[in-house]
């Protein structure tokens, strides 16, 4: 039954002001689209149409609801019939739900909530729970939500909208799985048929982590669909995380072998089939009416009671390949109660964020950014990357909540963006390639990765060891550097605490780098020469003596010279030298 309210007739839960009996009515409604209502009623003599008038209210049955409420916004008239055209109830929101300045980061549902307070004609639900920040200046909900300003929802969360009366719903997929299938690849004109090859694989060729490959002249693994086609579709795909365990960090997935990490190449490559990236992107357009008196109806039949993007298994006879596909778009015929007309587009598989070319690559040695593949300060750059990516996703295992601040001006002197939330913040100047931020600075509760760190003075917590910068002075009670360190009290030790016995160096201690007094402490000391005006030698419990340069001279006549200590020559009695 298809019902009409008078405008200004709000009482949607009672019955509507008369009964319509219109020669049509149909309701074309596209994903994350418009919904457009197309109503024809007669010029009948019981004035049904007199009530079809500009902001009266349409109540009729739509492929999810037994009644949707939409209000006309056009309508035209000749002395035949009147046509009225309409839309969602909620769209009255852009008229009355007036935003004049809006900010917030959170949920989907947070957002909205905002978005949404403070009356109580209008509600908005969303399951999205990774978090964004959402800024609207002088707008109204719909505009809010699905503008093309940068900073409206869907802009944000991405996500598909769906009308019930006075509810939007925002969730990260709608529509449902209920095992809806058909068949296409006859030559039927009644349906378009549209296949695009252009990103079909059916052979790979697996690169690990580090450029290992699979062995052999045929290092690639083949979909079982590689003979469908007249032609193979081989590409070159990188599995980053497949490491041995030679390149991988501690507490990383890694393969003891070669052959333990091909197996798993060749494991992932299935993986990827199985997944659908050898089959087409096929999307068809079947009017309903047109082939429900063929032979070719039955094949499409279950197509007319699927909803606005529930999934379908589409099977191609000519192709020998079945592809899943959803309803993008549906005409739905609100007197018959059945769609007329059904779009089916090509499901995108989250493969495409797994997997990338190599041929993207600048080099297969070394990286845009100039590190090293094997290089491990690379996985520790990527694991700090990693965990924040989470807080600005907000993965279903992480209850973080994050903000996101942007200057998208790139003329601007502020241009850049900071994220920030409870698992810590990054920072970037400049965006990379593919749009997204180049985050350069990231500091969460295991440590900072920055490209440079700018600072007056590095310290332990309790002062005694330092490194001040701007003096260029290094502080240190006691240090260790390499495989020497340095007591508390000046003297320098082998690494592992015993006191240098076998190596040796000159040590220059004195104010402002002059040379003053050095000191060792060493079981013995060898050298060719040993130089000094002055040699103070000491021991423990031993009397310290000091060592002169001169001449012992002797009653008989006879002497000894003596330098720093040492008998370097002398004269007997008898005249001889020694």
């Amino acid at each position: 039954m298809i019902e009409i309210y008078e405008a200004g007739n709000e009482d949607f839960l009672h019955n509507g002001d008369m009964t319509l009996l219109p020669e049509s009515c149909e309701t074309e409604c596209e994903l994350n689209g418009s919904w457009e209502m197309e109503l024809s009623h007669p010029i009948d003599p019981d004035g049904r149409w007199t009530l079809i008038q500009e902001g009266a209210v349409i109540a009729a049955p739509l492929f999810h609801s037994k009644k949707q409420l939409f209000r006309i916004y056009k309508k035209k008239k000749n002395r035949i019939r009147v046509t009225a055209y309409a839309r969602p109830i909620l769209y009255d929101a852009a008229k009355e739900l007036y935003l004049n300045r809006l900010e917030i980061s959170g949920t989907g549902q947070q957002v909205l909530n905002y978005m949404t307070r403070g009356q109580e004609k209008y509600r908005a639900s969303s399951d999205i729970i990774k978090t964004a920040y959402v800024e609207c200046i002088r707008t109204n909900l719909i505009e809010a939500v699905q503008g093309d300003g940068d900073h409206s929802f869907l802009k944000k969360f991405g996500g598909e909208v769906f009308y019930d009366n006075y509810e939007m719903i925002i969730n990260e997929q709608i529509g449902e799985d209920n095992g809806a299938r058909a068949e296409f690849g006859y030559n039927c004109k009644e349906i378009e048929e549209e296949i695009d090859m252009s990103d079909v694989i059916t052979r790979i060729v697996p690169v690990a982590y580090n450029d290992y490959m699979l062995d052999g002249e045929t290092p690639w693994v083949d979909s079982p669909l590689i003979g469908n086609y007249p032609v193979i579709y081989t590409k070159t795909v990188e599995f980053k995380d497949v490491k041995l365990a030679t390149d991988a960090k501690e507490g990383e997935e890694s393969f003891d072998s070669l052959e333990e990490l091909r197996r798993e190449l060749v494991r992932r490559c299935q993986e990827q089939f199985q997944e659908g990236v050898d089959k087409p992107k096929c999307s068809y357009s079947c009017d309903m009416y047109a082939i429900e008196n063929t032979e070719q109806y039955r094949n499409v039949k279950g197509l007319e009671a699927i909803g606005l993007g529930d999934t379908v298994q589409c099977k191609n006879k000519k192709l020998g390949i079945t592809t899943t596909a959803r309803a993008i778009s549906i005409t739905y015929d609100n007197v018959r109660k059945k769609n007329s007309k059904v779009e089916l587009g090509e499901f995108r598989y989250n493969y495409l964020k797994e997997m990338s070319s190599v041929a993207q690559r600048v080099e297969k040695t070394i990286r845009e950014d100039g590190s090293l593949v094997a290089e491990q300060v690379q996985g520790t750059i990527d694991a700090m990357k990693a965990n924040l990516y989470a807080q600005s996703t907000a993965a279903k295992k992480t209850n973080s909540a994050a903000f996101l601040i942007e200057v998208l001006d790139e003329l601007s002197a502020l241009y850049g963006a900071m994220e920030a939330g409870t698992q810590g913040l990054r920072v970037a100047k400049e965006k990379l390639p593919d749009g997204t931020w180049d985050w350069k600075t990231a500091v969460t509760a295991a440590g900072i990765i920055a490209d440079l760190i700018v600072a007056g003075k590095l310290s332990d917590k309790l002062g005694n060891n330092y490194f001040d910068l701007d003096e260029g002075v290094i502080n240190a009670q006691k240090m260790t550097i390499g495989p020497f360190g340095v007591t508390t009290d000046g003297f320098l030790y082998m690494k592992h605490g015993e006191t240098t016995s076998d190596s040796y160096w000159r040590a220059l201690l004195g104010p402002d780098g002059q040379t003053g007094d050095t000191h060792f402490r060493s079981d013995r000391i060898e050298a060719d020469t040993v130089q000094t005006d002055n040699i103070h030698i000491g021991t423990v419990g031993v009397d310290e003596k000091t060592t002169k340069t001169g001449r012992a001279e002797f009653s008989d006549g006879s002497y000894m010279d003596f330098v720093d200590g040492i008998f370097v020559g002398g004269k007997t009695a008898e005249g001889g030298t020694v």
